[in-house]
């Protein structure tokens, strides 16, 4: 996780957690050094679906993420998807996400539902 973005998401959010902003707490508290905030994961988890997996025409509709291990600020993160499953019928797929830090651990996983859009009058 890029020190810009944790440090923008905290002023973004006002979560200003000692964990996330202050590297001598964090190690107080058995860290490597400051966690990157489980939401800002889940931030990327919107960037995949509205920009990957499908882009354009997805609406994020909900996420449910477990984080299994801390991310340490300056860790590069891998988000990534599976279609899990699709429902023609309502317009929406759920994705399995994982997300694993540079030495392949899994950091955090879950599912995420997206719906799609169409254009207003279109049919289909």
């Amino acid at each position: 996780m890029d020190l810009d973005a944790v440090d923008g998401f905290a002023a973004i959010t006002g979560d200003h957690s000692p964990l996330h902003v202050d590297a001598a707490f964090a190690t107080s508290r058995g860290f490597a050094g400051r966690v990157a905030h489980g939401a800002l994961l889940v931030g990327y988890v919107s960037r995949l679906v509205g920009m990957v997996l499908p882009g354009r025409n997805a609406l994020l509709l909900g996420v449910n993420m477990s984080f299994v291990a801390p991310v340490i600020v300056g860790t590069r993160v891998t988000v990534a998807g599976t279609v899990d499953q699709v429902s023609e019928a309502v317009r929406s797929l759920v994705l399995r996400i994982e997300a694993k830090d540079e030495a392949g651990t899994v950091v955090a996983r879950g599912k995420a539902t997206v719906g799609f859009t169409a254009e207003a009058g279109a049919h289909g």
